[in-house]
């Protein structure tokens, strides 16, 4: 009886070894499925001449930089001796030389550099704001004073071809005179470059013109330097 056992055990144990077998060698047959690899290229010389960063060296001042500031473009020029100005009234009412009796009046910005450079022959435009006209003025004379104010006087051709005349004194810290032109006689005044313009019939009668004549050869003629005479 016990053979019996004995043997039914070892034969239990054989045919489990030999299934154990059978399935081992079905999996060594199985294919493995390739494993890819991608192979990046390495460029060795740089790697052996790159250099580490330098530290940051807290020590010193940080970097300052400048902002860039756009230029701007400059100042628009003179189209005449005088343009408008939107700070000549200001300008005249705290120097305390505007006058209280104007009418009319326009304030404008003079080309100084300009009218104290003129010379006899040469020529220059006034614009009268309240009309919109520029007339251009041929310098035929200048008379400087022993202070180093001119004297300038001048003829205008108009378009009714008439010539009108014009004078005017510049000086260091003031311009005044009177252009006559065929809409009529002007007169005006500055403080340094800033001034007025206004129309000679526009003024109140109380106004005080500057005497803007300069010493003349005495004549015969008495008639008003300021109106219009006709060429030749």
């Amino acid at each position: 009886m016990k053979r019996l056992i004995i043997a039914a055990i070892a034969t239990a144990v054989v045919a489990f070894a030999i299934y154990k077998g059978v399935i081992e060698t079905k999996k060594a047959e199985e294919p493995t499925a390739p494993i890819a690899i991608d192979f990046v290229p390495i460029d060795l010389q740089k790697t052996r001449t790159t250099k580490a960063p330098a530290p940051i060296d807290m020590s010193k001042d940080p970097i300052k930089t400048t902002p860039k500031i756009e230029q701007t473009a400059p100042f628009e020029s003179f189209d005449a001796v005088n343009r408008l100005s939107d700070r000549a009234k200001a300008v005249l009412t705290n120097a305390k030389v505007l006058p209280t009796d104007l009418n009319n009046e326009a304030y404008i910005e003079f080309d100084l550099a300009t009218l104290q450079a003129l010379k006899t022959g040469e020529n220059f435009d006034l614009a009268i704001p309240q009309t919109t006209e520029t007339y251009t003025a041929e310098v035929t004379n200048v008379i400087e004073s022993a202070n180093g104010d001119k004297s300038i006087f001048g003829k205008v051709l108009g378009v009714d071809g008439r010539m009108h005349n014009t004078v005017l004194t510049v000086g260091k810290d003031a311009i005044y005179g009177q252009f006559t032109a065929p809409s009529g006689n002007y007169v005006f005044e500055s403080k340094g470059q800033y001034g007025w313009i206004a129309a000679k019939r526009d003024l109140y009668k109380s106004h005080i013109e500057h005497d803007v004549s300069a010493p003349q050869p005495k004549t015969d003629n008495t008639g008003d330097m300021f109106a219009p005479k006709t060429d030749g």
